[in-house]
C-alpha cells in the first residue's frame, strides 16, 4: 500500500479488530500458560489466513488485526473472506482455552504496511470493539451491512440494537451432526471461567451475555442443552 514515490497510501479495507479477553488476568496468574495458550492461538490463526491469499493479519499481544482491501465494484468478497476467519477463530479458541474473544468489524480505509499500520478503519474498529462491544461478541459496522445482503449471513440484531456474527448459529447450521460434542465443549469452557475467584461486576455482565446467547442458540435449534444461569 504504497505510492510510486513509496510514501503510505490508504485503501477502502474490511477490518476486524479483536481482543482476547481474560488474558491480563491469565498472564498475572500464570504467565508462561498464557504464553503458551497465545502461541498456539496464533499458530491456528495463521494457519487460516494462509488459506486466503488476500488477507493480513498483525497480532500483539492479546489483540489481533485482520484485514482485506475491498475490490470497489465487488465489496462483498473481502467482506464474506474476513467473516469466514472471524467465524473460525471465535469457534476455535474454545478447544484451545477457556477464553473469548470481542472485536468489532468495519468497512474504512487503512494503510496496511509490512511495520505501519494507519487509518480511520483501525480507530473506528478500536473505539466499536472498547466501547460498544462490550460483551464476547464481534459486532458488525453499518459501513459492512451496506456493502451485503444480511439475509445471506449470520450476522444478527441483538437485544441492544446491535448486529454482531452470530458463529454458533453459523457452527450449527454447517455442522449439524457433530455439533452437539462442540457444543458441550463451549459449555464446559463456560463454566470453567464462572469458578474463577476473580468475578468482578464487569465480568459476570459478560459472562451472562454469553449463557444467554449459548442457551437462546440451542433452545432455538431444539438442542437439548442448557447453562444453568447464576448471575
Amino acid at each position: 500500500m504504497n505510492d510510486e514515490y513509496g510514501l503510505p497510501i490508504q485503501k477502502q479495507c474490511a477490518v476486524a479488530f479483536i481482543d482476547v479477553l481474560g488474558i491480563k488476568n491469565k498472564i498475572e496468574f500464570d504467565s508462561r500458560w498464557a504464553l503458551d495458550w497465545m502461541w498456539i492461538f496464533y499458530k491456528y490463526i495463521m494457519s487460516e489466513i494462509e488459506k486466503h491469499s488476500q488477507i493480513r493479519v498483525r497480532i500483539f499481544s492479546d489483540n489481533i488485526l485482520i484485514c482485506e482491501e475491498i475490490d470497489e465494484k465487488n465489496p462483498e468478497i473481502a467482506i464474506y473472506e474476513v467473516l469466514s476467519v472471524i467465524e473460525k477463530i471465535e469457534f476455535e479458541q474454545f478447544k484451545i482455552g477457556a477464553l473469548f474473544l470481542r472485536g468489532s468489524f468495519v468497512v474504512d480505509n487503512l494503510h496496511f504496511g509490512e511495520n505501519f499500520v494507519y487509518g480511520q478503519a483501525l480507530l473506528k474498529a478500536y473505539e466499536l470493539e472498547s466501547k460498544t462491544a462490550i460483551y464476547p461478541r464481534v459486532i458488525v459496522d453499518d459501513s459492512v451491512l451496506k456493502n451485503i445482503k444480511i439475509e445471506n449471513t449470520f450476522i444478527s440484531l441483538d437485544d441492544d440494537n446491535v448486529y454482531f456474527y452470530d458463529y454458533l448459529q453459523a457452527y450449527i447450521t454447517k455442522n449439524r451432526d457433530s455439533s452437539f460434542d462442540k457444543l458441550s465443549m463451549l459449555s464446559g469452557n463456560i463454566l470453567v471461567n464462572l469458578q474463577s475467584k476473580n468475578i468482578t461486576e464487569s465480568v459476570s455482565k459478560k459472562m451472562a451475555w454469553l449463557i444467554n446467547y449459548f442457551n437462546n442458540t440451542c433452545e432455538k435449534n431444539e438442542i437439548n442443552m442448557k447453562i444453568k444461569k447464576i448471575f
